[in-house]
């Protein structure tokens, strides 16, 4: 009786210390000597945070999965968090990782940026920030938050599309970090015959996709969103359709910065809401079948399929 009350008597401490056992199994961040160089840079009107990875002699790192965890210096808020991103997310392999992230209260932050490389290597680094109702400053961040000094393409994506010779849509976002406005003139990729810049606009109702051949204007510290249902980069007469996973060359041409060249991942794109209808402007002049106003309701742009054909040759004639 004694014996089994004794080993009775033991076995909360057996699982006691097969429960620290397996804690101390889990994978945790390593301790931060890594020499990783990271910096923050904040553009405040699209809510867009780039994470810059160096390693120690200042290469980019190109092989990791970057999130930021946002939370102010006291307790009793709600943290704010982003999924985490790969370097090519935006079109580039360069070190920077761009996410979207919004400061809820203006005040004393701590981000929480988390670093997992490709050999599982996760490093976790705190950077202080300050949210004011001028300015975010990021600490280690030369100016801040903005201007970077860079003009910047992020958050690049393409809608898939099914056919070729059909159209495509580009969308993205241009952070000027410059003193000097600047303007998006022109686009082009060989996976298209031509390409153009496009906005949608809501004219008394009826939605109508107009081209604009002189670009679009980007204000000096200012930002450029292309988004679907406004502005947008059209890929017409694709050479062959576009498909999850695949990506696209594009050239975007600037007037002051000169080419951009961007690898464009393929990806599912969320629409925009109901449309009524779905016109062309007059150099479009036509209007869109009932089945282009519902993809357009999806967020779909235009099917230059087989029956517009002919109007296109006529319009897109290079």
């Amino acid at each position: 009786m004694n014996r089994n009350r004794r080993g009775a008597a033991w076995l909360p401490a057996l699982l006691i210390l097969t429960w620290l056992l397996a804690a101390c199994a889990a994978p945790a961040p390593a301790a931060d000597d890594s020499g990783l160089q990271i910096t923050l840079d904040y553009t405040r009107d699209a809510e867009l945070m780039t994470v810059r990875v160096a390693d120690s002699s200042g290469r980019p790192v190109t092989d990791a999965l970057v999130s930021v965890e946002g939370n102010m210096n006291h307790a009793g808020m709600i943290p704010v968090t982003t999924e985490g991103v790969r370097d090519d997310a935006d079109g580039a392999a360069d070190g920077r990782y761009t996410l979207p992230f919004g400061f809820t209260m203006l005040g004393d932050w701590i981000l929480t940026v988390r670093v997992e490389q490709e050999d599982g290597t996760v490093i976790t680094r705190d950077i202080d920030a300050q949210v004011t109702g001028e300015a975010v400053t990021i600490e280690g961040s030369p100016e801040g938050s903005s201007p970077s000094g860079e003009l910047e393409v992020a958050n690049v994506r393409a809608r898939p599309a099914p056919l070729a010779g059909g159209t495509g849509a580009v969308y993205f976002t241009v952070i000027n970090g410059t003193d000097a406005e600047e303007q998006l003139v022109a686009a082009s990729s060989p996976a298209a015959e031509a390409v153009e810049l496009h906005e949608t606009v809501d004219d008394s109702g009826v939605m109508r996709m107009i081209h604009q051949p002189a670009g679009f204007a980007i204000p000096p510290g200012g930002t450029l969103e292309l988004m679907p249902g406004g502005k947008h980069v059209m890929l017409i007469g694709l050479s062959e359709p576009l498909e999850v996973g695949d990506t696209v060359e594009l050239t975007l041409t600037f007037a002051q910065a000169g080419d951009q060249i961007l690898d464009v991942p393929v990806m599912e794109i969320e629409g925009t809401g109901q449309m009524p209808a779905m016109q062309h402007d007059a150099e479009h002049d036509h209007e869109h079948d009932p089945e282009a106003a519902e993809d357009h309701a999806e967020g779909y742009e235009e099917p230059h399929g087989p029956e517009h054909d002919t109007e296109h040759e006529e319009t897109h004639t290079h």
